[in-house]
């Protein structure tokens, strides 16, 4: 079975994904392939076409420079994604097909960018707003405008946790997280 975990930046998405690792759960990590294929040389060679040359650092593409570029502008940030997404989409059936048992997919843009129909059964992973602009300031220094850019640019939590099959409310304790996600376990084990 195919599971997606997702949730908007800042929702506590890494502490499931975690707590999930501590139980031997496989997990395909979809950012880490995002960056990963940054390096594929078709990859690069489109995106440097697009963006040019000063998002280099070191002959690597600097993702600080290209996301100050791609969240500022939503028309530049969907032709990044047309340049990587399929081939993350790719490396990801791949992985599935390769699996035993239940396996994860950690993927945040799971709806935004039609992800959800690779997967058997998607868990949300949701904070209120106001809670997650807090939490994205303090994790990534962000100025309030720049994290509310961020969480702006992706569909909100509460429609995501409208659109799936499981929903874990993470504004209390980890620990009550910890038993939300063990009870879907227990569902999805059947």
């Amino acid at each position: 079975m195919k599971v997606a975990i997702t949730g908007s930046i800042a929702c506590g998405k890494s502490l499931i994904i975690n707590y999930l690792l501590t139980k031997n759960y496989e997990v395909i990590d979809a950012d880490k392939i995002g960056h990963q294929i940054l390096e594929n040389n078709d990859v690069k060679k489109q995106i440097l076409s697009e963006f040019g040359k000063e998002i280099l650092t070191d002959h690597t593409i600097d993702r600080k420079k290209l996301g100050g570029i791609v969240f500022k502008d939503k028309s530049k940030l969907e032709k990044l994604n047309q340049i990587t997404h399929p081939k993350i989409k790719e490396i990801i059936i791949n992985k599935f097909s390769e699996a035993k048992n239940i396996i994860f997919l950690d993927m945040a843009l799971l709806y935004e960018i039609n992800f959800n129909n690779i997967v058997d059964k998607v868990i949300v992973v949701h904070v209120e707003k106001e809670t997650q602009l807090i939490r994205l300031m303090e994790r990534n220094n962000f100025s309030k405008e720049e994290a509310l850019r961020r969480i702006n640019s992706q569909m909100t939590s509460k429609e995501k946790s409208k659109l799936a099959d499981f929903v874990i409310d993470n504004n209390g304790s980890k620990e009550d997280s910890y038993l939300q996600m063990d009870k879907i376990l227990e569902v999805l084990k059947g």
